[in-house]
């Protein structure tokens, strides 16, 4: 599932945005760094003018309202927030539904919710989190009832080229929410963890930031590309009576562990709830 480097999809192809917040508008920037879609093919619409002037003028993508993205792409991705859904929704042309493949990246809102209200439409629902910023993502897809085998792999194409993606049952995306959606948050807790750490043992903030930022980026780095397993990899970096099991020993005997699957079980519990928000 590795991120294909300089991905192109067809030349023609048309992809829209509803909604260029921060994850619709990573997810463009990706799309284009990566040469998945054309510049002057990406079609973008949002509430806020001031984003959408923003991201035309720095991306050279086309300004543009629901009836045109919707009418004119071969894709749209639904990125507004899941409370304004609805009524973006309710705005597409009736005659436009059925047109485009539709993918939503609205936490909470389900298959069934989304078809409900989109008539004929072929839905795709994704859950991604904010590093397909700079191509690292980790997306978790599903299809819809009316969706095709081209529609997943189309979008399994777009999403790799933002990172990873990996298809997924819908009841899984709650999971997936809390550890790839959620994660970079925790992650990154632990890191400030680490960091203020570093500074109580004498190092000044940004040197501890830098060392502690490296060491996550490299680690990630080995276990993608030459482990399988994490524990294997911890077993590689300790040695007999050496720093690192005597850090260990501090850890195994803390409620670290427990405490982040905690937390990983109140995000997913989050997000359960927030699909039976109306």
């Amino acid at each position: 599932m590795k991120a294909t480097k300089g991905c192109t999809a067809a030349d023609s192809l048309r992809v829209g945005f509803l909604g260029v917040g921060k994850m619709g508008g990573a997810i463009l920037a990706s799309l284009i760094s990566g040469k998945a879609i054309k510049a002057k093919n990406a079609y973008i619409c949002d509430a806020s003018s001031a984003r959408v002037k923003e991201l035309s003028t720095k991306y050279r993508v086309r300004a543009s309202d629901v009836a045109e993205v919707t009418r004119e792409c071969d894709v749209v991705f639904l990125g507004v927030k899941p409370q304004d859904l609805a009524l973006v929704i309710d705005s597409i042309p009736d005659e436009n539904y059925s047109k485009p493949l539709f993918i939503s990246i609205a936490a909470g809102r389900k298959m069934e919710w989304l078809e409900a209200r989109m008539p004929k439409a072929r839905i795709i629902r994704v859950m991604p989190n904010l590093a397909v910023s700079v191509g690292l993502g980790m997306s978790g897809y599903c299809g819809g009832a009316r969706v095709r085998k081209m529609d997943l792999n189309l979008a399994a194409k777009l999403l790799n080229c933002t990172g990873k993606a990996a298809l997924v049952s819908e009841d899984q995306l709650d999971a997936v929410t809390a550890l790839s959606g959620s994660g970079p948050a925790f992650i990154s807790y632990a890191l400030m963890a680490m960091i203020n750490g570093g500074i109580e043992l004498g190092l000044e903030e940004n040197i501890a930031t830098e060392f502690a930022i490296q060491t996550m980026l490299g680690t990630a780095t080995v276990l993608s590309e030459e482990y399988e397993n994490v524990e294997d990899f911890i077993k590689a970096v300790t040695s007999s009576k050496g720093t690192t099991e005597a850090g260990l020993s501090v850890l195994d005997k803390s409620a670290f562990s427990n405490t982040m699957k905690r937390a990983l079980v109140a995000a997913a519990r989050r997000s359960k709830e927030l699909s039976k928000l109306s």
